[in-house]
């Protein structure tokens, strides 16, 4: 290759890796159950037989060539497991079964993988000047089984036309590809270079918003913002992400929200910008339950447990891109209607367009759940973006994600739906004892001492590492002193040795072309969970055992893998993006944010102000109600009264939002009997999807809605009640999270964050910052646009604490009434006053 035909064009860097998964995979999709050997399996049996290599052998030689396929500079590097002399190229596989019976797709795409080390090992040595023996090349692959801990080596020898041949063959699918994907890349840089602010003006605080995102992913850094209710988050980040990624300082945006509302804005501020000229591909990622065709209906499985749609998935898979490359909208409805229309499974087709889309919208877990973490969203190949909306949710979703259950119920009903799988069940019975001997051994010292409402067992905390278990003692548990006991770790060992042996006999079935029982899939994906939460334990884990009714037949055990804080899984996503974005309305105060999100601590922190005029919304605190939970008999009477008050005020469409289902039907049951003329509709616990938007369609213009909700539900965050659709909320409590074991956890880790200069205090971390973040939240729906008017009603002494006082945002004009009668004439006053006449 000249240097002027280098200079012509752009190199296109591939790895051998991205090349074959691309170009060279065909045939079935595989069952989506964990399969296969883990990373870790892989990593070790590779380093055992790396280090039985002949004399004069190379481990990982690293291959990297250079040359001009069809016009087009291409530069190919890898890594070969083994080198040997004279030349033969080794690549290692691992498997739990014989090689003969891997299904053949995999086969292929293993030996095409080392057929184009083969190619570039030969370019290799014809650019070193090598032109000596033109005979064919030895190829090795190694085929291990960690079963019967045997090598299978297969051996061919290629001819240099049949390497090329074939490599050609695949930069040929690649390359059309390629120039296709640059076609929309161009039209889209320039498209977003072009594009302008699509509103006439910036509201207050927006462009200060805006600004401050485009430098950071301009520079590479993190922002945390709260930008209040009002200011237009969405476009305020998703424009300046999309000018720094016309502008190439980044290469894909990637968006995650933590409910379905937030994608549909995200969706509405695309169609706005694809108005005003953007070429812009937006694909969003919806759940697997939801997409999937077998399990929404659209499909069925054969008699042997297999999706029809993922045989032939990957022949069928090309012409499926090149429909859906640069399609504006690539919603879960416009996959699915290319997946109906050449049989392919749609949420993997959704998963296959993810590189090749420029905004990727999606749940939390899809970056930050090491069980479904997608690596083209996380890898450091491309300069990605990533954008967090309602980041206050983060936290608490992170340390879901790094935590795991085993029950011994659900353990045991899996073992007996396996009854045509005796392997499988014997390893589920061996995992059932297990746990049995764990519980059973479990020692005094890590008794948890408290006892909780309605607990009828024993609870014992483990530590991973020699830090101790706190031995709880008192009754007041939210201020009990601490006591830390020092002795030696103590892992579950002997549970996750039997939880892999199950595992174990599962990928022997999966590479065989075999699945277990459909009926266990979901406890499968648990013991996943739990072996890879295992394998990440330390210092901010616990394992938490619990046995429910010990001395009765349907006694109840479980083991749970507690994370305290994802603070550091979440710094160590963060490194693998170009630019980081956190933002929500409430975000507050900055010094536990940054704690609990795992920021650097120089990152910088924007506070915005409201948009609104602060006269449109009354807040009222009303401390004459104690709501607290040895008080709520007491209080029921005042907060029924209170109700009537609000809504007689100005009746029109209002929440109440409660701490528990159990409080708020104690006070629904005291209002229907004395107030029977005023309908109430109420949230009910584990509500589908359709009568949560029955539930929604009540509050809309023209009604006089009186809803009963939870705090931080899903209709206490994330929905637009623009106008009249809500002119008021009652916020019954402060907030705090329900007093557990868990949370306790939670607390007395904050108290040794403290005691040892990590700043923060438990009671707060664990109760009330993750309190005030829902009451902040539920306080946001009222008002949602310049039009809206609107109160928030405080209900509980608590509010008028010092603590809260310096963190409600600043355009709360904030108002105390002593009585029922001072709240009422304060309501009428400000309807006066905001609707005269």
């Amino acid at each position: 290759m000249t240097e002027t035909e280098m200079a012509t064009a752009e190199t296109l860097r591939l790895s051998v890796g991205e090349l074959v998964a691309f170009a060279c995979r065909t045939g079935d999709l595989l069952a989506d159950a964990p399969a296969g050997p883990t990373a870790q399996e892989g990593i070790r049996a590779h380093q055992k037989l790396q280090k039985r290599r002949p004399p004069g052998s190379e481990a990982e030689y690293r291959l990297q060539v250079e040359f001009l396929f069809a016009g087009q500079p291409v530069q190919l590097c890898g890594r070969v497991d083994i080198l040997h002399q004279p030349a033969m190229l080794e690549e290692i596989k691992t498997t739990y079964c014989p090689p003969q019976k891997l299904p053949e797709a995999v086969r292929k795409l293993h030996w095409a993988q080392l057929k184009i080390y083969g190619f570039c090992y030969l370019l290799e040595q014809q650019a070193h000047g090598d032109t000596g023996d033109t005979g064919p090349l030895t190829l090795q692959m190694l085929w291990y089984n960690l079963k019967d801990k045997k090598s299978y080596p297969e051996q061919q020898n290629f001819q240099r036309a049949e390497l090329e041949a074939f490599a050609h063959a695949a930069l040929h699918t690649y390359l059309q590809w390629h120039q296709a994907w640059q076609q929309h890349r161009t039209r889209m840089h320039t498209t977003a270079q072009a594009l302008t602010f699509p509103f006439p003006d910036y509201r207050p605080g927006q462009r200060q918003l805006a600004v401050a995102a485009y430098r950071s992913l301009r520079d590479g850094n993190e922002l945390l913002a709260e930008a209040p209710t009002g200011i237009g988050k969405t476009i305020s980040t998703l424009f300046p992400a999309i000018k720094a990624m016309g502008e190439q300082h980044v290469d894909q945006l990637v968006y995650l929200t933590a409910k379905n509302s937030g994608r549909q804005m995200v969706r509405d501020t695309a169609t706005r910008l694809h108005h005003r000229g953007l070429t812009l591909s937006l694909l969003e990622i919806q759940a697997r339950d939801k997409t999937c065709a077998c399990r929404t209906g659209r499909c069925s499985l054969d008699a042997d447990g297999i999706c029809p749609r993922t045989q032939g998935f990957f022949d069928r898979l090309p012409e499926a891109r090149h429909k859906l490359l640069g399609e504006p909208l690539l919603t879960p409805d416009v996959v699915a209607g290319v997946a109906d229309a050449l049989q392919l499974c749609p949420f993997e087709l959704s998963l296959q367009m993810l590189p090749w889309a420029d905004l990727v919208v999606c749940d939390f877990n899809y970056v930050f759940d090491p069980l479904v973490r997608m690596q083209s969203l996380c890898d450091d190949s491309r300069r990605r973006a990533l954008l967090v909306d309602e980041a206050h949710n983060l936290a608490d979703r992170a340390r879901d994600m790094h935590s795991a259950v085993l029950t011994r119920s659900e353990s045991r009903r899996a073992a007996a739906a396996c009854k045509g799988y005796p392997s499988l069940k014997r390893s589920i019975q061996s995992l059932v004892r297990a746990l049995d001997r764990w519980v059973s051994e479990r020692p005094d010292r890590e008794r948890f001492a408290v006892s909780f409402a309605g607990q009828n067992g024993d609870v014992w905390v483990t530590p991973i590492t020699r830090h101790g278990a706190p031995a709880i003692h008192g009754e007041d548990s939210a201020k009990d002193s601490v006591e830390f006991e020092q002795y030696a770790e103590y892992r579950p060992d002997a549970i996750t040795q039997a939880a892999h042996k199950v595992m174990a006999v599962v990928s022997q079935l999966s590479e065989q072309s075999l699945s277990p029982p459909e009926e266990i899939r979901e406890w499968l994906n648990g013991l996943y969970r739990y072996l890879t939460i295992e394998s990440l334990l330390g210092d901010q884990h616990r394992c938490l055992t619990r046995r429910a009714h010990p001395d009765t037949p349907w006694q109840e055990q479980q083991l749970k893998l507690l994370c305290l804080s994802a603070a550091d899984y979440l710094q160590a996503c963060y490194r693998q993006f170009h630019g980081v974005i956190l933002f929500s309305a409430t975000l507050r105060p900055p010094g536990y944010l940054y704690q609990q999100l795992g920021l650097q601590p120089l990152t910088p922190y924007l506070s915005l102000p409201s948009p609104f005029d602060p006269a449109q919304m009354g807040v009222y605190l009303c401390p004459y109600v104690d709501t607290r939970y040895r008080a709520r008999e007491r209080a029921t009477a005042a907060l029924v009264d209170m109700i009537a008050r609000v809504y007689h005020s100005r009746p029109g469409n209002y929440l109440v939002f409660f701490p528990s289902y159990r409080f708020l039907q104690q006070v629904l049951d005291h209002f229907a009997r004395e107030f029977p003329e005023i309908p109430v509709l109420q949230q009910t616990a584990g509500a589908s999807d359709g009568e949560r938007a029955a539930f929604l369609e009540a509050f809309s213009e023209n009604r006089q809605t009186l809803g009963f909700a939870i705090m931080g539900g899903v209709f206490g965050e994330g929905i637009d009640y623009v106008g009249e659709q809500l002119i008021g909320t009652i916020v019954v409590g402060v907030g705090l999270p329900q007093v557990n074991e868990e949370q306790e956890l939670l607390r007395l880790a904050g108290d040794v964050a403290c005691a040892t200069g990590g700043g923060g205090n438990g009671f707060d971390i664990a109760y009330r910052y993750p309190g005030l973040t829902r009451v902040l939240q539920t306080a946001g729906r009222v008002i949602r646009s310049e039009s809206d008017r609107g109160v928030v009603v405080l209900a509980d002494a608590r509010f008028a604490d010092p603590f809260y006082r310096p963190l409600y945002p600043a355009h709360w004009s904030l108002q105390t009434c002593t009585s029922g009668t001072a709240l009422s004439q304060a309501l009428n006053q400000f309807w006066r006053d905001v609707q005269p006449g």
